[in-house]
């Protein structure tokens, strides 16, 4: 009887419950960059507008092969992510001038004047944001490297580093380095340069892994820290615009930077129900949803689960989550159409979202 009962809150109003049991996540955005450079309205959290995302110096990808090599052609947008460049074949990274690619690129390190930008603005109520994170790596090279910054005013009176991060293990012709928590002198920042300030060129920029062949898989997961264990507050009616880097020490053509899944996200900061368990708002995408949910959660333990239930209260679908993992997908493809409640469940952690099945 207590589980019917608990169930048919959870269904009508567990938006509600959020507010008296729970807090929700302060500040979330996420572009898949898999399409195009729209974000997933799905799991955006409230209060916050989303600008588009802006290239510098940065091309899409022209999906050509360039002339006189066997490498890839990238589509600007696939399952890989966005394919980006200094010239649309994956080519001009090189500082060198020559008359294949005329325009100076980045060189072997991150300089300011390459990047993509995202922006998210405050609306209503000032917005918390903790980190960013995303997938990346470098196709056909062993020289990639990415940095990180932020500001308040669009980089016209101030701009500040990432603080640091996680990275994956590398393990190339060039680099070599364990995954986690990544080194000083390799954790994201622009490092500060003679003046006593951050330079044009990144001294401290983090390593990309690269991938080669004819492979689409999902680049490496970066997470970096936006201003240690204060976070960033974005004031109401002001916006945060944060600055992705890219660099790669090769001059010829056909080495893109891959990158997916760019999320500004706060830290998940839970108060105790009445049964002693966290409670929290679960932003599973996409949402209605056909076939494939992706659910993005804290790192998961053995435990962790996610379950499906019915409107009824029935459990229809039960999947474990990867210990370590941050997202889990489920497949929904053998479940009818209607309103879903699905829960993800951590010791004593759960969290929820009511979802249409299509």
């Amino acid at each position: 009887m207590k589980k019917n009962l608990r169930f048919p809150l959870l269904m009508a109003g567990f938006l509600g419950l959020a507010g008296t049991a729970s807090a929700q996540t302060a500040g979330f955005v996420k572009w898949p960059l898999m399409t195009n450079t729209a974000d997933n309205a799905a799991v955006r959290s409230a209060n916050v507008t989303p600008g588009t995302p802006v290239l510098r110096r940065l091309v899409l990808s022209n999906n050509q092969l360039p002339t006189g090599t066997g490498n890839q052609a990238f589509a600007p947008y696939s399952s890989a992510g966005q394919a980006i460049a200094p010239v649309a074949d994956g080519g001009g990274w090189s500082t060198t001038v020559s008359t294949t690619y005329p325009n100076p690129g980045t060189g072997g390190s991150p300089r300011r004047r390459f990047y993509q930008q995202f922006s998210v603005g405050a609306t209503g109520a000032a917005v918390r944001f903790d980190s960013v994170v995303f997938n990346a790596n470098v196709f056909n090279s062993a020289a990639g490297k990415v940095a990180v910054a932020w500001s308040l005013t669009n980089f016209v009176s101030d701009s500040a580093s990432v603080t640091g991060g996680k990275g994956p293990a590398i393990n190339n012709s060039t680099n070599t380095r364990a995954g986690g928590p990544l080194l000083a002198t390799e954790n994201g920042s622009f490092g500060v340069g003679t003046s006593g300030n951050p330079g044009e060129i990144a001294n401290n920029s983090a390593i990309l892994p690269s991938t080669s062949g004819t492979t689409t898989s999902v680049p490496d997961l970066y997470t970096f820290a936006l201003a240690a264990a204060t976070g960033v507050t974005v004031p109401a009616g002001q916006t945060l615009t944060v600055r992705i880097y890219p660099a790669v020490g090769s001059s010829s053509g056909g080495r893109y930077f891959l990158m997916r899944n760019v999320t500004l996200k706060s830290r998940q900061a839970a108060l105790a129900t009445r049964a002693g368990l966290a409670t929290t708002n679960l932003a599973a995408y996409p949402n209605p949803v056909q076939n494939r949910l992706s659910v993005p959660h804290t790192a998961a333990s053995r435990d962790a689960r996610v379950t499906v239930f019915s409107t009824t209260g029935a459990r229809v679908a039960s999947f474990s989550a990867q210990p370590g993992t941050t997202e889990t997908a489920v497949d929904l493809s053998n479940l009818s159409r209607g309103l879903y409640l699905v829960e993800y469940a951590d010791g004593g952690l759960r969290s929820s979202a009511r979802i249409i099945k299509e």
